[in-house]
C-alpha cells in the first residue's frame, strides 16, 4: 500500500500533474494503513493483535 501511494506521487509528478506535499503524502498512507488493520477484523488471540498497536507506536 505505502509502495503503491508513492509510486502513484511520482508519476504525477513526472507527467506534470498537480502534486501534493510530503506531509499529506504520510497522512494519506497512515490513513490508509490504519483503515487496512482496523478491517482485519482483528480479535484477541488473533495473530496480527498487535500489529495495529505496533502501527501506532511506530507513527506516533
Amino acid at each position: 500500500m505505502c509502495v503503491y501511494h508513492i509510486w502513484k506521487e511520482r508519476n504525477a509528478r513526472r507527467h506534470g500533474k498537480s502534486w501534493i506535499s510530503v506531509e499529506k503524502l504520510a497522512y494519506q498512507i497512515d490513513k490508509v494503513m490504519r483503515n487496512r488493520i482496523t478491517s482485519l477484523g482483528y480479535r484477541f488471540g488473533n495473530k496480527l493483535e498487535g500489529f495495529l498497536r505496533r502501527w501506532f507506536e511506530i507513527t506516533g
